[in-house]
């Protein structure tokens, strides 16, 4: 059995064709350096340097870090359900100072992507799978002037999670052998 990740089995769903290859490229490397930054710090390691590109993200993300956690429970942990047959690596799992618990994807864009809602309702299952329940999950996008983080909440409703299932099912039928 294929077992892909999250971000394998919403990928045709992401449509970057309009943007041109070298601005895309720039903003991968862009958000992958800001990921690791952002979980070094949830991590309570201590960040020896910023990239000049990202240091507006970094801020934005110690801001909203610094307000609204309260407890770290997870960061960037591969996690596996073998019930569906897919694996992913929500970017953080915290206790909030007001005691929720909620399930975290760091974003860069500026603008919301319709799978990321579907993306975070496939995380939210594989935490409750190992555990951890949260009582709301969604995007935090950083802002790249180090302003104040948006967060986006996400339902999590069952049709969420049905959406993700069917994309899971479309990935396999297309990828398999």
């Amino acid at each position: 059995m294929i077992i892909p990740s999250v971000t394998e089995v919403l990928k045709p769903w992401a449509d970057f064709s309009m943007i041109p290859p070298h601005i895309l490229d720039a903003a991968a490397v862009r958000g992958t350096a800001t990921h690791d930054v952002c979980a070094t710090i949830a991590r309570g390691l201590p960040v020896l340097s910023v990239p000049q590109n990202i240091e507006g993200y970094v801020a934005s993300y110690q801001r909203w870090f610094d307000f609204f956690v309260d407890e770290v429970l997870l960061v960037e942990e591969r996690l596996t359900d073998l019930d569906f047959g897919y694996h992913g690596e929500p970017d953080l799992i915290i206790k909030a100072k007001h005691a929720e618990i909620i399930l975290i994807d760091n974003k860069t864009p500026v603008q919301l992507l319709k799978t990321w809602q579907i993306q975070c309702s496939g995380y939210w299952n594989l935490a409750s799978k190992h555990g951890i329940t949260a009582n709301k999950c969604g995007s935090l996008r950083l802002h790249p002037d180090g302003k104040i983080a948006k967060m986006e909440f996400y339902n999590n409703s069952l049709s969420d999670f049905n959406l993700f299932l069917q994309a899971l099912n479309l990935y396999r039928f297309f990828n398999r052998k």
